[in-house]
């Protein structure tokens, strides 16, 4: 901008300091008493989305108008707003480069609308998100191709700068920004928890599975030989087990089945089920380590096949039909010591 605009800019800044106090000054007999405005950090009016220092960019050929604008500003609040204008698309480049803006306006017609375009995909490949208004006064298809793809407002007016809807069109736009912050933030945080508790999840499968090895050292000491990797390890127990015959070929996958729809259902309905594959177990003749080490494998192919699902719940499932399978394979072998 030359000094011709910044002495344009001082006028209007005098006329509007001046507008603004004789408005003051008129009498306004249907103003509501102070006690009854809403305090500031209370309000959740659309309008609160409008800080005090509001900063603002206009992009246009010939300088705006902008005195009808701020005095809408001041009406909701917003009394120290920062104007400010750019005649060119590299012009406002450079500034958007230097400064951050709580809203851009942009000025576009028709015979500038592919101009418009880039330089509304030049903004947001250079990492501006800033909320964005076109103002048009004619409708146009291209300029309202261009709104959609780059997330920006488009207001049709012939009224330019001092339409009416143009703070309604600011204060959605910002609505629009707080909203993708607020989803990009959930997101996020979505994300951080599932990964959470995936870590969770192995470092309690890791937990399970040390206990079966010491258990099983206790009771039978030395057969396990610690020097060789654990998941290679009980890979190669199972793999052994279901060659050798100890493990019937149609459990694995009757198993899996089951412990996928226990997690989903509970334990309500499926005791018989749980009973039956308790009995082809101890039928089996497999140690308690051997059944767990199997539903660890199990709980493990499950939890790595969630996607984007939640492993906690899963977990705390497959530990409840872990417990119960082990009650009722107790109780079948009782019954054969037994007979």
């Amino acid at each position: 901008m030359n000094e011709q605009d910044d002495k344009d800019n001082q006028t209007a800044a005098a006329a509007f300091a001046d507008f603004a106090e004789r408005q003051d000054r008129s009498p306004q007999p249907n103003r509501l008493p102070s006690t009854d405005v809403p305090d500031a950090a209370t309000d959740h009016s659309p309008a609160s989305v409008i800080p005090p220092r509001f900063r603002l960019l206009f992009v246009s050929e010939q300088r705006p108008e902008w005195v009808g604008f701020a005095l809408r500003l001041d009406a909701i609040g917003c009394s120290e707003p920062r104007l400010e204008w750019a005649s060119t698309a590299e012009e406002a480049l450079k500034l958007l480069s230097h400064n951050s803006y709580d809203c851009l306006l942009i000025q576009a017609d028709p015979a500038s609308a592919t101009a418009r375009r880039e330089l509304l995909q030049a903004i947001r490949v250079s990492g501006c998100d800033e909320p964005i208004v076109l103002v048009c006064a004619t409708s146009n298809d291209m300029l309202a191709l261009a709104a959609c793809e780059f997330h920006a407002e488009l207001l049709v007016s012939t009224a330019g700068w001092d339409a009416p809807a143009l703070l309604s069109y600011v204060q959605r736009a910002l609505r629009m920004q707080q909203l993708q912050e607020d989803h990009h933030r959930l997101q996020v945080e979505n994300h951080r928890r599932l990964v959470r508790e995936r870590d969770e999840a192995e470092r309690l499968l890791n937990q399970q599975r040390s206990m079966v090895e010491e258990l099983q050292t206790l009771v039978y000491p030395g057969e396990l030989d610690f020097t060789s990797d654990e998941s290679a390890q009980e890979n190669t127990v199972l793999e052994e087990s279901i060659q050798e015959g100890e493990i019937p070929a149609d459990i694995p996958e009757y198993y899996h089945e089951l412990l996928r729809t226990y997690v989903i259902m509970g334990s309500g309905s499926l005791k018989d089920e749980i009973i039956q594959i308790a009995e082809l177990l101890a039928a089996a003749r497999l140690t308690s380590r051997q059944v767990l080490e199997f539903h660890l494998q199990c709980v493990e192919t499950i939890v790595r096949g969630l996607g984007n699902r939640s492993s906690r719940h899963v977990m705390s499932r497959a530990d409840l039909l872990a417990l119960e399978m082990m009650v009722h394979l107790g109780e079948c072998y009782q019954k054969k010591l037994s007979e």
